[in-house]
Parts: structure tokens; sequence; C-alpha cells
């Protein structure tokens, strides 16, 4: 199974030339999606629709709410992979040995090692020390 973190589906989403043509490469049925990635892209969406009812944001309210409709549509088009007990052991495990990382980079490479996907990302620093993380780097 293939993985992709936040910034490469992002990019995927987006239809990025360079990430779509790359995705296209893997079987379908190969390509997953760490549910911490959904919930953290999906935050994003609402975080957008709050900076625009607030007049915070160059996004008007109504396309806000058009690319909240479009990222929920595209996962439900994703096979996600769930954030398991067996995922949440090792992410305690690593936050008690103080391995370096942010909650949800942990989170989503914890349940890459329990469900043996390999994670593709652009930022290689941020993964490659994790003992057992299979990796795939995009540059």
């Amino acid at each position: 199974m293939i993985a992709f973190d936040a910034d490469v589906l992002t990019e995927i989403l987006a239809g990025n030339p360079q990430a779509v043509s790359r995705a296209a490469t893997i079987p379908p049925h190969e390509q997953v999606v760490p549910i911490i990635v959904i919930e953290e892209i999906m935050r994003g969406r609402l975080n957008s629709i709050r900076q625009a009812e607030a007049k915070g944001s160059k996004l008007s309210i109504p396309r806000a709410y058009e690319l909240f409709g479009q990222t929920l549509q595209a996962f439900r088009e994703v096979t996600s992979i769930p954030f398991t007990t067996a995922a949440e052991s090792l992410f305690q495990e690593w936050r008690t040995r103080n391995v370096k990382g942010g909650i949800h980079d942990l989170r989503f490479a914890a349940t890459c090692i329990m469900h043996s996907a390999t994670l593709v990302t652009r930022n290689r620093r941020d993964f490659e020390t994790l003992p057992g993380l299979s990796l795939e780097v995009w540059e």
C-alpha cells in the first residue's frame, strides 16, 4: 500500500500535474490515505470557512464552502486507513521516547507502520528518522 501525507494529497487534489502524474503510476487499489490526513485537510477547509466568515481571508464564503464540498467529494473516492489502538500505542511510545515530530505527522506515520503502508511525502526531514517507517519522498 502507498499512503499519501497531507502535503502530497493536497497537491493531487489541487490537480498539480506532476503529483497527479506520479500518483497515476500507482495502481488505485494500492493508494490509501491515513484518516489523520483526512482530518488535517478537513480541519483546514473548516478553518478557511471560519476565516471567510470573519472576513480574514481572500476567499469568499461561497468559495470556501465550494472548496469544502469538493474536498468532501474527493474523500468519498479514496480508501482511508484507520488510526487504530496499535497505532496509538506506537504514537505514545514515540512520545515517551521524545521522538521528534509533530503530533499529526507521528500519528499518520504510526498509522502507516501498523498497516504496512509506504508513506509518500515531500518532507524527508520529518519522517526519515522514524523507526520502521517505509518512506518514499517525492521531490
